[in-house]
């Protein structure tokens, strides 16, 4: 079930090594498995997730969001490791009933002196030092901006991203998504946590880049999704178009895809 992540938290902040609770809100992140799992903070506890949303101005600022942040309770990550996040595709734009890749947008995510700006292609992110007690809280500074003459009026916009440590131990987690909504009506917020959810994240499309429908994804599906660019042929993100935002979804799949 996809929730709606608002938290009127404004800047950057460290929870203290004291503090056990989690913040309502926020992303929380934890190890299952082995590797990097999300979920969503509730006022009754932490429950699996991968699709949040975020409205930009809930700070008071247009086209700017703190929110929401990442959390990890004391414990989760080896202390004097980092945790850092990757986008595994290009920002996108929710159409009403599907994604397109933006032209101009750009998604800056920064942390004092560390920027990146998520444009149409994938990026590589930046990491931020577990506190000493292994636990985690930062709130990234979300800004939209362009890289054309001026932005589009309002519009909702979908990244995609990962997270990873650097203790060599602990595995990337699988993708998810943070879902902004820039002055567009809150249902639309609504209708596009449910597309993202049912397109992108759910079960049902584990297998979509499995398109020589072998129960695995490889070298096989990645020469299909060659041959089809710039076409529809193996539009995996149902933009219209073959391109590196589909290529970005079938590396991120890459091996058995069976439920």
């Amino acid at each position: 079930m996809t929730r709606s992540i608002h938290l009127a938290l404004v800047g950057a902040l460290a929870v203290s090594s004291s503090s056990l609770a989690q913040h309502v809100g926020d992303i929380a992140a934890t190890i299952e498995g082995g590797a990097i799992a999300t979920a969503a903070n509730t006022a009754s506890g932490a429950v699996a997730e991968r699709v949040f949303g975020a409205t930009f101005g809930d700070t008071g600022i247009a086209r700017f969001t703190t929110n929401p942040g990442i959390e990890a309770l004391p414990g989760t990550f080896a202390a004097g490791s980092r945790l850092g996040f990757n986008a595994v595709a290009g920002l996108r734009r929710f159409t009403g009933s599907s994604v397109e890749t933006v032209a101009d947008e750009r998604l800056e995510v920064k942390f004092l002196t560390l920027v990146r700006e998520i444009g149409a292609e994938p990026v590589a992110g930046f990491d931020l030092a577990v506190q000493s007690n292994g636990g985690f809280h930062r709130h990234l500074n979300f800004t939209l901006k362009s890289a054309g003459a001026k932005l589009p009026a309002s519009g909702i916009y979908v990244a995609e991203l990962e997270l990873y440590s650097t203790d060599g131990a602990t595995g990337a987690s699988t993708p998810f998504w943070i879902v902004f909504n820039d002055g567009r009506p809150a249902e639309e917020l609504t209708d596009a946590l449910a597309w993202v959810e049912a397109n992108l994240a759910s079960d049902a499309s584990a297998c979509v880049a499995d398109l020589d429908t072998s129960g695995d994804v490889g070298a096989a599906d990645l020469g299909i999704l060659l041959a089809a660019w710039g076409g529809p042929g193996a539009d995996l993100d149902a933009d219209g178009a073959t391109g590196a935002s589909d290529l970005s979804i079938l590396l991120a799949a890459w091996g058995s895809c069976a439920p």
